[in-house]
């Protein structure tokens, strides 16, 4: 699917106190080594998360060549690279578009599900999300993209964080 065709369907479940406000994109290096590119979501102008291809990348060859220098095996400090990243949310851009339009099938209870946080702090600013399942929602503990979108959904909602959202 065409980024722009994507991009509508995604936004358009965004919930209305939001909907202006959000905006996702992409761009591609179409003189990059295979048209890498990079993924960013922004709240008025500011930028509220940012993830692509060559960031990826060079963190993955960062965190193989400590995991090297530590004395790992090539293939293993590969294995212990990639939920590393994972876990900081670092992902290719391929992976963010392939998750988007996997999310476009998706209820709100799987996408919460889903262990990639774009996907997950999405759910949380979709319009099936209701007001008193963000009231119960506690983001402690998650990626700092759903942070950021739970307080920005709670104040555009009229909604009280909960206690732990506000430390």
């Amino acid at each position: 699917m065409q980024w722009s065709k994507l991009k509508k369907q995604v936004k358009d479940r965004i919930a209305e106190s939001l909907a202006g406000a959000i905006e996702i994109n992409q761009t591609r290096y179409r003189h990059s080594h295979d048209q890498e590119g990079e993924f960013w979501i922004t709240y008025g102008k500011d930028r509220i998360f940012s993830a692509g291809s060559l960031t990826y990348l060079s963190t993955l060859g960062q965190v193989v060549s400590d995991n090297r220098a530590n004395g790992a095996p090539l293939t293993d400090a590969y294995k212990q690279a990639w939920p590393v990243l994972e876990g900081k949310g670092i992902m290719l851009l391929e992976e963010i578009n392939k998750d988007l339009f996997f999310s476009l099938s998706q209820t709100v209870e799987e996408m919460l599900e889903h262990r990639n946080p774009v996907i997950r702090g999405l759910a949380i600013i979709d319009a099936r999300y209701g007001k008193r399942r963000l009231e119960l929602f506690d983001p402690v503990g998650e990626h700092s993209l759903i942070q950021t979108l739970y307080r920005l959904r709670c104040e555009t909602e009229g909604v009280q964080p909960s206690v732990s959202a506000l430390s």
